[in-house]
């Protein structure tokens, strides 16, 4: 599974590093671009553009179908607007926030998000059969 993201200031963009995993950086201003294979988006939580670019990246052309669920990065200084964009794209799309963490992660967030992210592909490839 391919994991398709947005960093702003990199703390996305070093944790998707530390994974390891096949991935796809989008550019906040110009997000059209097609994905034909499942994946994963993790998302930085700053303000309703976010949510905006990204479903501009889901709702073009067939991506829709390949979105498997989000992650998301942000401050537990939000409290409850921690992750407020995954969040929202969570709902929105109606697909399985797996993972939050802040910043760029820790360690642990790095092996307890590659375990969900496996589970999404065991339940994709049982629910095919």
């Amino acid at each position: 599974m391919r994991l398709v993201y947005l960093s702003l200031t990199g703390n996305v963009k070093e944790f998707v590093s530390k994974t390891g995993m096949e991935s796809i950086e989008l550019d906040f201003f110009d997000p059209l671009i097609e994905v034909d294979e499942d994946y994963v988006i993790v998302v930085p939580s700053y303000d309703d553009n976010i949510t905006d670019t990204i479903s501009e990246f889901i709702d073009y052309k067939s991506n829709h179908r390949y979105l498997k669920g989000f992650a998301g990065s942000g401050s537990l200084n939000y409290n409850e607007h921690f992750c407020f964009n995954a969040k929202d794209l969570s709902m929105k799309y109606n697909k399985p926030l797996i993972y939050k963490f802040e910043f760029c992660g820790r360690d642990i967030d790095v092996i307890n998000f590659k375990k969900e992210v496996k589970l999404l592909g065991i339940t994709r490839t049982s629910e095919e059969n």
